[in-house]
């Protein structure tokens, strides 16, 4: 399938493009869940690309409408996607809040 037909597809292209996506099968990241995982997608780096940060913040949006319709309101996590949920939500004409989860432990 054309990526330029595609959104997800355009969106996967654009992020290993910026080098977003590490792959790391033999040593799997653990995500703060504890779970294990062979990728890693850091979408703090979109943030930088604004053509590309505009166009996630659109497809976002459009699949919010076409799924749900106007949502109440837009909370995002404390993490590298909480700028696209406040972006979203401005866009979307709707209220926002952000879940802070406490540090994990090191003991």
């Amino acid at each position: 399938m054309d990526s330029r037909l595609d959104p997800a597809l355009k969106i996967a292209e654009f992020l290993l493009r910026i080098k977003a996506v590490r792959l790391s099968p033999q040593k799997p990241f653990t995500w703060a869940s504890g779970w294990k995982s062979p990728i890693y997608c850091d979408n703090r780096k979109s943030l930088s690309h604004p053509v590309m940060r505009t166009y996630i913040r659109q497809q976002f949006v459009e699949a919010i409408n076409n799924e749900f319709g106007k949502p109440d309101m837009i909370a995002g996590v404390a993490t590298g996607v909480s700028p696209t949920a406040h972006w979203s939500r401005r866009s979307l004409v709707s209220p926002s809040s952000m879940s802070v989860v406490p540090p994990k432990s090191t003991a």
